[in-house]
Parts: C-alpha cells; sequence; structure tokens
C-alpha cells in the first residue's frame, strides 16, 4: 500500500510538472523522479523479506509488467527517439541496447554469478543445492534490476535536457515492472541465508545506482547531439525490449499461462492510457 500510495502521489506531481511547459528540467529533476520510479523495488524487497509472497503472486505482477513495458519502450522511448533524431540512430540505438543486454545477461548467467557462488568461490559450503540455485537466481535478479535500471533512469535523466518533462508512463512502467524482481529478490535472498539488512542494502546500492545514471544523463548528454539522445533513448528501449522477452514473458508464463495475454494486455492498456493523458 505504501508504494502505491508513493506512486499516485508521483502521477500528480507528474501531472503538475508537465503542465509547466516553459521550462527544462534540472539535475534534481532527473535525480527525483529516477528515485520515484526505482525506489518501489526497495520497498517490494522488503514486502517480499517480511510477508514471503508465494511464486503466483510473482508471476501475476511479472505478466502485468511484460504489458507496460512493451508500452513503455513503444510510446515513451523508441518513439521519443524518433522524433529527437529519426530512424537510423534511433535504429541503431535500438539494436545495441539488444545485443548489449543479451551479452551481458548471458555474462551473468553463465559466469560471473556462478563463480561468485561457488562453493570454491563463495564461502557457500554450507547450503543445499537448492539454496545455491535460490541464491544464483536471486542475486541474477538484483543484477538484472540494475541492468534494467541504469538504461531506464538515464533516459529519464535525458527527457529534462529540454523541453521534455519526464512522462508519467514511464515512471509508473519502470516503477511497476521492479516490484516483482524486489518480491522475487527479497524471498529468495532471505531463503538462501542474506541477512534482511544485507538485501536492503543490496537494493539501496541498485536504487543509488540508477539515480546517479540519470545525474550522470543529464550532465553529461547536456551538450551532445540531438542524434546522440535519440541513440541513447532507443538503447535503453532495446534493452528493455531483450529484457522482457528473455526474462520476464518467460518467468510469468510459468505460472500464468495463457492468462498472459490478458495480464499482459492489462499492463499495455494503463501504460497506453496514462501517457495519453499526461502526454504534453
Amino acid at each position: 500500500m505504501k508504494a502505491f500510495s508513493c506512486l499516485h502521489m508521483a502521477l500528480a506531481l507528474a501531472a503538475v510538472s508537465e503542465s509547466d511547459a516553459g521550462l527544462a528540467g534540472s539535475v534534481f529533476d532527473a535525480a527525483l523522479w529516477s528515485f520515484v520510479a526505482m525506489v518501489p523495488v526497495l520497498i517490494s524487497a522488503w514486502v517480499g523479506l517480511k510477508f514471503s509472497p508465494g511464486k503466483r503472486i510473482t508471476s501475476l505482477l511479472l505478466a502485468l509488467s511484460s504489458g507496460l513495458l512493451i508500452a513503455l519502450l513503444s510510446y515513451d522511448l523508441v518513439d521519443v527517439a524518433f522524433r529527437l533524431g529519426g530512424i537510423a540512430p534511433s535504429l541503431g540505438g535500438f539494436a545495441m541496447g539488444i545485443i548489449v543486454y543479451i551479452v551481458a545477461n548471458r555474462v551473468i548467467s553463465e559466469g560471473g554469478i556462478g563463480r561468485r557462488n561457488s562453493r570454491d568461490c563463495g564461502g557457500l559450503g554450507d547450503l543445499s543445492e537448492d539454496q545455491l540455485s535460490e541464491r544464483n537466481a536471486s542475486i541474477a535478479l538484483v543484477i538484472g534490476a540494475a541492468l534494467d535500471g541504469i538504461p531506464e533512469s538515464m533516459s529519464i535523466g535525458i527527457s529534462f535536457l529540454d523541453n521534455t518533462l519526464v512522462s508519467a508512463s514511464v515512471v509508473l512502467a519502470v516503477a511497476v515492472a521492479n516490484i516483482p524482481e524486489g518480491l522475487a529478490s527479497g524471498v529468495g535472498l532471505k531463503r538462501s541465508g542474506f541477512s534482511e539488512k544485507k538485501v536492503l542494502l543490496i537494493w539501496s546500492a541498485v536504487v543509488l545506482a540508477c539515480v546517479v545514471a540519470s545525474t550522470i544523463a543529464y550532465i553529461a548528454m547536456s551538450d551532445v547531439s540531438l542524434s546522440a539522445k535519440a541513440a541513447l533513448t532507443a538503447f535503453a528501449g532495446g534493452g528493455v525490449l531483450a529484457m522482457t522477452f528473455n526474462t520476464i514473458v518467460p518467468e510469468a508464463y510459468e505460472e500464468t499461462h495463457d492468462s498472459i495475454s490478458i495480464l499482459g494486455g492489462i499492463g499495455f492498456a494503463i501504460a497506453f492510457v496514462v501517457s495519453h493523458i499526461f502526454s504534453h
């Protein structure tokens, strides 16, 4: 409830901000809205630690967020990139976002996570095979959230460079998509031996990294061409698309089956309505 109250307030503030179309955003705006979009992952991790929700609930949220994220990359990332710089930089950035996500995700799943949690290299000899597997998956979710959240946060920072204020649908989609990652990781890390304090510190670091990424994007991209802004915005869209198809949809389907289409459609419709209600 606390997360949804925070999100409702954020959307209301977005409406107020967007009514003031004469002013560009500031570094503070970039940091603030990145924090608003990312903090639900920290709150949901705390909920996962306290209440240990089942896999069914997480899968339902994943199915809903799949539609939200597809709408996000369609209306608020790739389309915005096209309007900024045209076809070539948009498709180039989009393709790079997909490739970079796939490569990073493969490195994480096949290399770093395995070594980091091996009995010889991680000090985890007292964990069962199930606990090792669950810890691997949970840490992958944390790293995946950072991998997803950083380009999303960068796009939020870039949106404040000119007269284009942050879209309420971006905040909504990123926030809701982060909830199942936080829930699943909070439960998994707790079961595999992490203390509550350590789990919350890990997720706090992810949120901080995303806020910093948004701020850096705002500062570093302030003097670059529209084509560069378009490429980076589309890069975030490519990463979101790859993440949706590689991780969210398969995991959601395991529990929701055919219902994923309905839930994904509802998520898309919500993002579509919010995007147009709060459009400039």
